[in-house]
């Protein structure tokens, strides 16, 4: 590491500290919101963010901001219309659409996934295994990378088809343990389309984006020659410059990732759930119910949902080339935080949000 680095590095230490213990002595909600947006500005100013943020409480805005470029070969600034790459928040979408399935009694949430789709290899992986992520397959996109090394653009029928072919081993039995993996909402993507008998977008469009009016939230993939104007480009910070750092030939596969979407959608899509719009009660419960395991995991989570505090606070995250995204569901006191990130180079504003949405709950109410 070179002093400059190094020099940095610690700057950066003390800047979080000083952060973290202002944020933690504010008082009241407008004392928390102002140190909290100033030091957003101070990370920007050090290329540490790059994007969108919005706190909402029962409903009503009470903090937003954009602050930023859309993509790294043009100063077209973000704002609240940005639509940005949700990586893994997407899976929450990918859930409610299964969800929705087992509510109208056209799936069971323990069935076996090979009953629809025959040519799945493992027969004892229902969808509850994919959705709470107990199934144990292989992450898929370092298999296709590392062990076939495949470079051509792979999407979800080819990956179900190497997953037929090849039969990778599995690296648990089906629930006993969680492993964060996106190979089961992948493979969840293939279940939806069979059961529709639709691409997996226009599912999405038909059974939710349309029906909540989320006018600016789609799939976009690798392949899709164009794109909407308001779409975010992922970045990296490096040499001194932002550069390009977007999607890959990986990013055919939906289920998983690859939906954008923005923060007024987000709301949208969070207040529905609040509101019942799209699963019943009973339902909902179920997917904020940490999932039952015999090995205790580092992360607990449910179906489709991180759950931070059982029957109070849920959230998913996001990650991908270029993109880092957060969005924090407080059950119990109403808020909601979404922060969409097309450019953060490091984890340092990921802990000044996670200790802002902290000191949110604290705060009396």
């Amino acid at each position: 590491m070179n002093k400059s680095a190094s020099y940095f590095r610690k700057f950066l230490c003390l800047f979080i500290g000083i952060v973290f213990s202002s944020i933690l002595q504010a008082q009241t909600i407008d004392q928390l919101i102002k140190k909290f947006d100033k030091s957003i500005d101070s990370l920007y100013a050090i290329n540490e963010f790059n994007g969108n943020i919005l706190l909402v409480k029962n409903g009503v805005r009470l903090y937003e901001k954009s602050i930023g470029f859309t993509n790294s070969t043009t100063n077209q600034r973000l704002n609240s219309s940005s639509a940005f790459n949700l990586a893994s928040i997407s899976k929450t979408f990918t859930s409610s659409l299964i969800l929705m399935y087992v509510q109208e009694g056209k799936l069971k949430i323990d069935d076996q996934v090979h009953f629809y789709l025959p040519s799945f290899p493992y027969k004892d992986i229902t969808i509850r295994h994919l959705l709470n992520h107990t199934h144990g397959m292989i992450e898929y996109f370092d298999w296709i990378n590392d062990t076939l090394k495949i470079n051509d653009t792979i999407g979800n029928d080819q990956l179900l088809v190497l997953l037929s072919k090849y039969k990778p081993a599995l690296n648990s039995v089906p629930g006993e343990k969680f492993n964060y993996c996106n190979t089961g909402y992948a493979v969840l993507s293939e279940v939806l389309e069979t059961i529709s008998g639709v691409p997996y977008a226009a599912l999405l469009k038909s059974k939710i984006t349309k029906p909540l009016k989320l006018e600016n939230t789609y799939v976009q993939t690798v392949k899709m020659s164009n794109s909407p104007k308001n779409r975010v480009y992922g970045m990296q910070y490096k040499e001194g410059r932002w550069n390009t750092y977007d999607l890959t030939t990986l990013d055919e596969v939906v289920g998983d990732g690859n939906i954008y979407s923005t923060l007024y959608d987000l709301q949208k899509w969070d207040q529905a759930l609040r509101d019942g719009k799209v699963l019943k009660p009973e339902i909902l419960n179920e997917a904020y119910t940490p999932s039952v395991l015999i090995e205790k995991p580092k992360m607990v989570y449910g179906l489709g949902w991180i759950i931070n505090e059982p029957g109070k606070k849920v959230s998913h995250s996001g990650s991908w080339n270029g993109f880092k995204n957060n969005m924090v569901r407080d059950l119990q006191n109403g808020y909601t935080l979404i922060s969409l990130s097309n450019g953060t180079s490091g984890i340092t504003s990921y802990k000044l949000l996670d200790q802002f949405e902290k000191a949110l709950s604290n705060l009396k109410q």
